[in-house]
This record gives C-alpha cells, sequence and structure tokens, in this order.
C-alpha cells in the first residue's frame, strides 16, 4: 500500500480526481449552498490552525466558484461574499503567528479570490467595496496595511487605468506609509515591535510598487500639481532610508524606488515640476553615505533615460553637481558618474564637455 501511495502514477491520477472534485464543486452547486459552506469551513481551519494546503485549496475552490458566477448571482451575493472576504483578509491581523511565509501564501491565496470578484464588477458595484475595504484598512491592527497595499497593487496591475479613478482617495495615506517607513527621518517607524524591519521593509515595497502601478496607468491627467507635491520629497527622500541593511536597501532602491520614481517623472508631462524632482535628486548626490550618493546618481540616470530630450533644459543645473562627484571619494561613485555622464551622452545625442 506504501509503494502504491508513493508511486508517481497513483499520485498523477490523485491529482486529476482532486482537480476534478475541486471544479465539479465549483462549477455546479449553487452560491446559496456552497458560500455558506466555504465560510463555516474557512472559520474551522483558522481554529485548527491547519492552515497550510487547507486554506490553499479552499481558495481555489472558491475562485473558480467565482469565475463560474453569472452577474445576477455576484450581486445578490456581493454582500455575504464581501462580508467573507473581510473576515479571511484579516488572516495576517489575526492568525500569523510569526510564520510570515504561510501568511504570504494564504493571504495571496484570498487577495487573488477577491480579484477575481473585482474583476467581474463594474465600476459602480466596485467602488463601495473598494472604499469599504479602505475603511477596514484603518485600523489598530497595523498588519491591515500590508494587506491592503498588496491587495491594491494587485487590483492597479490588474483593473490598470480604471484602479487610477479610485487612487486619488490614496495619495496622503501612501505619503504617510513613505514617511513613516523611512528610518532616516520617521520619529516612529509604523511598526517597531514583532519582527518590525522586515514588515516595514515589505510595506515600503509594497507601497512602492502600487505606486509605480498607478504613475504607469493614469492616462486622465491624475498627477496633478497637488498630488505631486504629496509625493515628490517623500519618494525622493526613500534614497537615504537604509532600512533592512545595504543588501535590501541596493535591492529596493534597483527593483522598486527607481522604477517608482522614472514612472513618475513620466506621469508629471511639466518642466517646472522635473526641475524640482531633478534638483530634489541632486541634493541626495551631497549625502554623507557613498551608497545614497550612489544610489541618487542611478536614479538621475533614470529621470534621464525616461525625459529623454526633455532633460536638457535641466543640465545647466545638474552638470556642477555631476563635475563634484567626478572627485568623489568613493570610486563607485566615480565611476558611476562616468556612466551617467556617457548615458545622457547616448540619450541627448552630443558631447556633454562643453558643460563642465
Amino acid at each position: 500500500m506504501a509503494q502504491l501511495l508513493g508511486s508517481s502514477s497513483f499520485i498523477q491520477k490523485l491529482v486529476a480526481r482532486l482537480s476534478s472534485l475541486r471544479t465539479t464543486l465549483a462549477s455546479k452547486l449553487p452560491p446559496r449552498v456552497l458560500l455558506p459552506t466555504l465560510s463555516r469551513c474557512y472559520s474551522s481551519i483558522v481554529l485548527e490552525k491547519k492552515v497550510g494546503n487547507e486554506l490553499g485549496a479552499l481558495m481555489s475552490v472558491l475562485k473558480e466558484h467565482i469565475g463560474h458566477m453569472t452577474k445576477e448571482q455576484l450581486s445578490f451575493h456581493q454582500s455575504e461574499l464581501t462580508t467573507f472576504f473581510l473576515t479571511a483578509l484579516d488572516f495576517r491581523a489575526k492568525h500569523c503567528q510569526g510564520d510570515l511565509q504561510i501568511t504570504s501564501q494564504v493571504e495571496g491565496g484570498v487577495i487573488d479570490c477577491l480579484i477575481a470578484m473585482v474583476m467581474k464588477l463594474s465600476e459602480v458595484t466596485f467602488r463601495p467595496l473598494f472604499f469599504k475595504l479602505f475603511d477596514w484598512s484603518k485600523s489598530d491592527r497595523k498588519d491591515r496595511l500590508l494587506t491592503f497595499y498588496r491587495l491594491c497593487d494587485g487590483v492597479a496591475e490588474r483593473l490598470k487605468g480604471l484602479f487610477v479613478l479610485f487612487a486619488g482617495n490614496l495619495v496622503k495615506p501612501l505619503a504617510d506609509v513613505l514617511r513613516r517607513t523611512n528610518s532616516s527621518s520617521a520619529d516612529e517607524l509604523i511598526f517597531d515591535s514583532d519582527r518590525s524591519e522586515e514588515k516595514n521593509c515589505l510595506l515600503l515595497q509594497l507601497v512602492l510598487d502600487c505606486l509605480q502601478k498607478i504613475f504607469l496607468y493614469d492616462t486622465q491627467n491624475f498627477l496633478n500639481r497637488d498630488r505631486a507635491d504629496a509625493l515628490l520629497v517623500p519618494l525622493v527622500d526613500q534614497l537615504e532610508n537604509c532600512l533592512g541593511g545595504s543588501q535590501v536597501y541596493q535591492n529596493r532602491v534597483t527593483q522598486h524606488l527607481v522604477p517608482c520614481v522614472g514612472q513618475f517623472s513620466v506621469a508629471l508631462a511639466d518642466d517646472s515640476q522635473w526641475k524640482t524632482l531633478n534638483y530634489q535628486i541632486l541634493l541626495k548626490t551631497r549625502h554623507s553615505d557613498p551608497k545614497v550618493r550612489f544610489s541618487s546618481l542611478v536614479m538621475l540616470m533614470e529621470l534621464a533615460s525616461r525625459l529623454k530630450e526633455n532633460y536638457v533644459v535641466l543640465l545647466p543645473e545638474t552638470i556642477p553637481f555631476l563635475a563634484e562627484l567626478m572627485e568623489d571619494e568613493c570610486e563607485e561613485v566615480e565611476q558611476q558618474v562616468q556612466k551617467v555622464v556617457q548615458e545622457m551622452e547616448n540619450i541627448l545625442g552630443e558631447p556633454l564637455q562643453s558643460y563642465f
């Protein structure tokens, strides 16, 4: 028997049968029967702390079921589904027990299900759900911020420009998160107890990724002057935020911060605001920490590559800062300046020697 259970053919057949059973449950049972059952199963699994594959299987049934629901069924059961999702989204805040990997896995399954429902809603029906989730995130349970902005990042990726219509309400909270996760300036970070550094880093990454998508899919002039002013300095100040140590900092800058600010510059589409952004980045090139100077140059190169010929008007104020850095005490910074100059020459199609 043990040999049979261990054989690959038996496992393949078992997986196929279970997959077939899942599809049968998801497609044949009516929502009035399946949804209350799924809700009870979730409560039971969480109570018994069997939260690994069991919850994943449960969410896969729900996701497939939502895919089979008609618009009429979804409209009728939306309130019931919303209540369930608000409970399930609280997994991180209520049932995490310190295992962030399992928490991320469970939370990801819940978010995938919720996004499957969101994709079937109209703008009119999504709006109240979004604001209910937004209000849900504003509690004393700070872990909800991680869940909410992970959800926003996922929804922004799927809804694209439609999500930008709702993002105006997020600008001040997002700017606040940027400030309150910046170890170089915040008096008190958002998370200050259990695994606080890891959580602050994760929250910051989620916010940067969410913002990058908002800027990317902005086709309606979302980034007006007030919103740009609210975000510009908190974003650039992240160059000084060494939270998480050197390796985490370097990865955050190259993979999340620089792409976010690059897309921010494209969405600005305004000469005066480009000038402000460029100057704020240039000021960071005079920071005492060579890591920050180096990262500022990386961001400056991204800005030039995004603005292309529009960057010409910013050269006069940029060149003196680059000239200073050509004699920097840090060899890596010196080498990076040469790369920046070369990149700018490639972009602008002319040598920069006359500017120095």
